[in-house]
């Protein structure tokens, strides 16, 4: 199918003042300020700046623009990271050892502490094997000196790229996508995560690698067991993801209601006059015709993972996490791995977890245990509470965040070492497809205040890794 931002997105009126397609006029944010406010006048000035230049072509969006950002993201995780080494490099020798024909390390170096040893005498990785799979083509060239947080860098800024193609496909504007797409690098934890590359941080990336290109597809109609496949990706990666389901049970109907309608919109599309799910009709066997391929897509992957586990411990249902040696002794996992009780800890986390005060400058620092809130690092993401269209994406949207949110908020650690919230990454696609539904395509003043806050503390953030100053 071709690509849906090649034409005019539905939603897109002519404006006779400018003699170019106005900004989508849904989901706008409620005007606070009066209309003569110079506030006020500064954010429409701005917004029309960054109204599409129709007299360049398709080609300049499609390409120019995603590889410029992608550069720019590139070079800037590369300079922030200057040169530090992900230490907690598990899938580099894990890599290793599956192009040596072995499921598990022959030894277990001392900086990795979450190793499973075996009557084997191999050493296994209890993380899903997908970021290790990635890391088969460098491993393979560079051996096992190649630094992981190089790969890591590197698919950070291929993950702002696509976030731009995502955006593309949903009608926004030109300035619009760009503005979003630097927000999703550089206003959100993505960029600390990219640029640090540990297992934890490195396995978050894939995971988002792979369920941003799932999504695009989605957009493309591509085929079914494509789909199911990059999704598989994303769980491998991180095995939370897995909760992502609706969103893409919800394209499949939807997939199938724009077929028998003749409804040639994009899944997602700004403005596109999309009914609420239960005026959808469904043909049961041309959606099971849709999904067979979606599943067979993920099952294949799956199912390799679980005789993955089953040939290293015995039982495809175990992942090895409980056999850490003296992982379940500690205090957090007294009620185990998941647990209600673990779900205060988990919010406070999540939306409340503020820096800490120290007595020289800046005179605040992030808390390198557990976090900041998501409301603190990313505050644009609280315009996703706008995106309440009971459509097929919005429906399979917010049921998406909500299960996954399930094993994240009910899981006993909250992350250990990271800048922000690093499970939240999980939801991470999802928030960031709802925050530009909820938005409608316009960054209003409120919405700009957002954004450059999210800037400016993730900017902080990064000068602290950048320095070193995380623990002193």
């Amino acid at each position: 199918m071709t690509d849906g931002a090649d034409r005019p997105p539905s939603h897109e009126r002519a404006d006779p003042s400018t003699d170019r397609p106005s900004a989508p006029t849904s989901g706008r944010l409620r005007r606070t300020l009066p209309e003569g406010s110079s506030a006020r006048s500064i954010a429409d000035s701005i917004t029309r700046r960054l109204a599409p230049d129709t007299r360049l072509g398709t080609a300049f969006d499609r390409w120019v623009i995603p590889i410029a950002l992608f550069v720019v993201a590139w070079i800037a995780y590369a300079w922030i990271n200057h040169g530090r080494t992900a230490f907690l490099d598990y899938f580099v020798p894990l890599a290793d050892a599956f192009l040596h024909g072995q499921l598990g390390l022959t030894e277990s170096a001392s900086y990795l502490n979450e190793l499973v040893p075996s009557s084997t005498g191999l050493y296994y990785v209890v993380y899903p094997p997908a970021p290790a799979i990635v890391l088969l083509p460098p491993v393979a060239i560079f051996g096992r000196d190649f630094h992981q947080e190089y790969a890591s860098i590197l698919m950070g800024a291929f993950n702002v790229a696509i976030a731009s193609w995502i955006l593309r496909g949903m009608g926004a504007t030109r300035g619009f996508r760009v503005v979003m797409s630097l927000v999703f690098g550089f206003g959100t934890i993505v960029w600390y995560s990219a640029t640090v590359g540990t297992s934890w941080h490195f396995a978050h990336v894939c995971a988002t690698f792979f369920m941003l290109l799932a999504i695009r597809a989605c957009q493309l109609d591509a085929r079914t067991g494509l789909i199911g496949l990059l999704f598989a990706g994303a769980v491998l990666s991180r095995l939370p993801v897995a909760m992502a389901a609706p969103f893409f049970v919800a394209y499949l109907v939807d997939r199938h209601r724009r077929e028998a309608t003749g409804d040639r919109t994009v899944f997602g599309e700004l403005g596109a006059e999309t009914p609420p799910v239960w005026r959808s009709r469904i043909d049961l066997g041309r959606l099971v015709e849709l999904g067979a391929p979606w599943v067979a897509g993920i099952a294949v992957p799956v199912i390799a993972y679980l005789i993955y586990d089953r040939l290293r411990f015995g039982s495809p249902f175990e992942n090895g996490y409980a056999l850490i040696p003296g992982l379940l002794q500690e205090e957090q996992f007294k009620h185990g791995f998941f647990s209600v009780y673990n779900i205060p800890r988990q919010l406070y986390a999540m939306f409340l977890s503020m820096p800490v005060q120290v007595e020289n400058f800046p005179w605040v620092k992030s808390r390198p245990l557990g976090g900041l809130s998501i409301v603190l690092t990313s505050p644009i993401f609280l315009w996703a509470i706008k995106a309440r269209r009971p459509d097929w994406f919005g429906v399979g949207t917010w049921a998406s965040v909500a299960l996954i949110l399930i094993p994240v908020l009910t899981h006993a650690d909250p992350g250990g070492a990271q800048f922000g919230y690093r499970y939240g990454q999980d939801i991470y696609p999802f928030l960031f497809l709802l925050t530009v539904r909820g938005l409608g395509g316009r960054i209003g003043f409120e919405a700009w205040l957002a954004i450059v806050a999210g800037f400016v503390v993730n900017a902080w953030g990064m000068a602290t890794a950048y320095y070193d100053s995380w623990y002193r």
